[in-house]
């Protein structure tokens, strides 16, 4: 594969069938060559077309779009296999294009992980149009962009979280400072530039060539959606940084009044700021009472009319707030492209040894910065733990912290952090109160995995169960959260509610979590009880989701604000259901009858509903009746008999509501 993909201009070309999908992408088929090039997709042996072309290189999946300035297709590389995103922007001419081309050349060398990164550029002409087309191919971005995502609120008509948006500029920045570094210029920050990962972590894209910004043939075709996030002075003189920042003071606008305006009624509401500033004052004091005052102070710096009034990046970076963002950030990974550099020619081996303890944390430690590596090495690990039960004694407190420093390193690899988790869950068992592992070196990863996996329930299973080790250690337990465990446990919780497993280890957790007073406020206050509820009515079934549902909700009803929507999810007739199918099971019958007691000594409501069906016709099993034939199974126990009897007694109290 040539460096350079200049592809020659013939003077007769095949129509660009290159730009439809070919139907299956498989791998099988006698179709195929060595090379895995399909006979179909090879362009005919009579095209002049032949230098390093697009079409021998890659092979077009899907459209993503068709507009102008530039189209957008998925294609597949026909050598490594990966898929990546091809932007076909018209230039002026071909000499344009050869200036264009040799601009790109340079993006090539961009290596960090909040900008795109740019793997491919050709020039082609196309006979239909009669036009000379720079054909991008970059890094593709299946989640999406910044756009689709403001979209999803708008729809629902729901607020951004700060937190979210916080992260989101703080990535960001980054990029631009890392921009700014190599002397370059964006040129075309817009939410649809900003791509999304599956961790939710942006990268800026799709930066724009100075030759073809200022290409006036495009830029005569250039939507006004594609326009309104550029500065006022556009117009009148060439972009420069503080351009950039005030297309980003847009990008931010565009969130913080998600839960206002459409998609459409902000584009306006944009266009009318570049005409008339002062309604940005307007617009900023409606979303003040939803966000902080730093964060509507640094939207109106960037939204600055005047150019000379806007600061520089460097000086942006100064502003508390700012560097409050950039914290955020994981800036372990703008570290680490560096080392991985330096170390790649004599620091990845394989792992040969793998009973060793010793010999694996060495591994780990000579290979940190290689994720796949440190994958091994940790599974290798876990293996040891789980089949050793001495194997505790080997890892020392300086090993705990190179686990630690290895998962944060290597933070977005869910392997590194499932068997990291494991690793750590399992040493906490026999860790000492001065234990490394209670400290904020450890503790504060849990956050970092839990937001940075967010739609991965393996990685969040093994975060909740390393949560509810912690939890057992009271200064651990209020440092979780401190840092939002709760809300992470609860967001988990939402995003897989059909997980059993998921559900029943984060009940388990809220249970441990809650047992103290003030983390029962931030519970409370993040509405525990209703997910809790959920996850018991969704997993009725499950004896391990009714028994940790039924361990939390005991600790959780100790605060009176959590009654509403217990009732509003029938969570009695929950509780009752879950004892009716689980009657042998002595653990799910003593929890239930534990919260059905509290919760009728409390609430009048809820007592009514024990002893009746929620409708008159319902054919659910009443709670006298299923209670009593618990108590005929586990009338030896003793637990079991003292949560039904307490829930009795508390029963009696209601006499008018007529005999049992």
């Amino acid at each position: 594969m040539q460096e350079i993909r200049v592809s020659p201009i013939p003077t007769k070309t095949p129509s660009p069938s290159y730009l439809k999908p070919t139907g299956d992408d498989s791998n099988g088929g006698s179709d195929e060559d060595d090379n895995g090039i399909k006979e179909e997709d090879v362009i005919p042996a009579e095209s002049e077309f032949r230098a390093a072309s697009i079409y021998e290189i890659y092979k077009v999946l899907q459209c993503i779009s068709l507009s102008s300035p530039g189209s957008v297709f998925v294609v597949r590389n026909r050598q490594d296999r990966k898929k990546y995103a091809l932007k076909k922007v018209e230039c002026q001419d071909e000499s344009a294009a050869v200036i264009a081309f040799f601009e790109e050349m340079e993006l090539k060398k961009l290596d960090h992980p909040y900008v795109i990164r740019y793997k491919d550029f050709f020039i082609t002409y196309e006979q239909s149009d009669s036009s000379v087309y720079i054909n991008i191919i970059t890094d593709y971005f299946p989640d999406g962009d910044l756009k689709q995502w403001i979209n999803e609120f708008q729809e629902t008509k729901q607020v951004i979280p700060e937190k979210a948006i916080k992260k989101v500029l703080g990535e960001t920045i980054e990029g631009l400072v890392y921009l700014k570094e190599k002397g370059l210029i964006h040129r075309n920050i817009k939410p649809s530039n900003i791509f999304r990962k599956k961790s939710g972590t942006v990268v800026l894209g799709d930066l724009g060539v100075s030759t073809i910004m200022s290409d006036k043939r495009t830029n005569t075709r250039q939507t006004f959606k594609g326009s309104v996030f550029m500065a006022p002075e556009i117009s009148m003189q060439s972009h420069d940084e503080k351009s950039d920042l005030y297309s980003l003071g847009g990008v931010m606008l565009n969130m913080v009044t998600a839960h206002i305006y459409g998609e459409e009624e902000f584009y306006k509401k944009l266009g009318d700021i570049k005409e008339s500033p002062e309604t940005l004052n307007e617009l900023l004091e409606e979303v003040s009472h939803t966000y902080s005052k730093s964060l509507v102070n640094i939207v109106q710096i960037l939204l600055r009319h005047k150019h000379n009034t806007r600061p520089t990046i460097l000086e942006l970076i100064k502003s508390g707030f700012i560097q409050e963002c950039m914290a955020s950030v994981d800036s372990t990974q703008l570290d680490k492209r560096s080392r991985q550099k330096q170390t790649k020619a004599t620091k990845i081996y394989s792992l040969t040894e793998t009973t060793d303890a010793l010999k694996v944390l060495e591994y780990i430690a000579d290979t940190i910065d290689h994720e796949s590596c440190v994958a091994e090495g940790l599974s290798a690990l876990a293996d040891i733990v789980r089949d050793n039960e001495n194997a505790y004694k080997l890892i020392d407190q300086k090993a705990r912290n190179l686990i630690s420093l290895a998962m944060w390193d290597n933070i977005f690899n869910k392997d590194v952090q499932i068997s990291g988790c494991y690793v750590l869950s399992n040493l906490v068992t026999f860790a000492k109160p001065d234990d490394i592992l209670f400290s904020p070196n450890v503790v504060t990863i849990i956050h970092k995995i839990m937001t940075a996996h967010e739609y991965e329930p393996e990685v969040q299973l093994a975060a909740a169960n390393l949560i509810l080790a912690l939890s057992a250690d009271e200064k651990a337990g209020h440092l979780i959260v401190q840092l939002g465990g709760i809300h992470d446990i609860l967001t988990a919780m939402r995003h897989s509610r059909y997980h059993a497993s998921l559900n029943a280890i984060c009940c388990m957790a809220l249970w441990s979590l809650a047992a103290d007073s003030e983390n029962l406020k931030v519970a409370c206050k993040e509405n525990a009880v209703r997910d809790v509820c959920m996850a018991l009515n969704t997993h009725k079934v499950s004896p391990n989701v009714s028994e940790s549902a039924a361990a939390a909700l005991i600790s959780l009803l100790l605060d009176d604000s959590c009654y509403d929507p217990f009732n509003e999810l029938d969570c009695v007739g929950n509780l009752i259901y879950a004892i009716h199918l689980h009657t042998k099971n002595a653990k799910v019958v003593k929890n239930c009858c534990k919260v059905l007691a509290t919760v009728v000594q409390a609430n009048e409501e809820c007592a009514y509903r024990f002893l009746t069906s929620a409708q008159p016709e319902d054919e659910d099993p009443t709670g006298i009746a299923t209670i009593f034939a618990a108590y005929e199974l586990h009338k030896d126990n003793a637990m079991v008999v003292e949560g039904i009897v307490r829930l009795l007694v508390e029963l009696a109290s209601y006499g008018h509501y007529g005999p049992m």
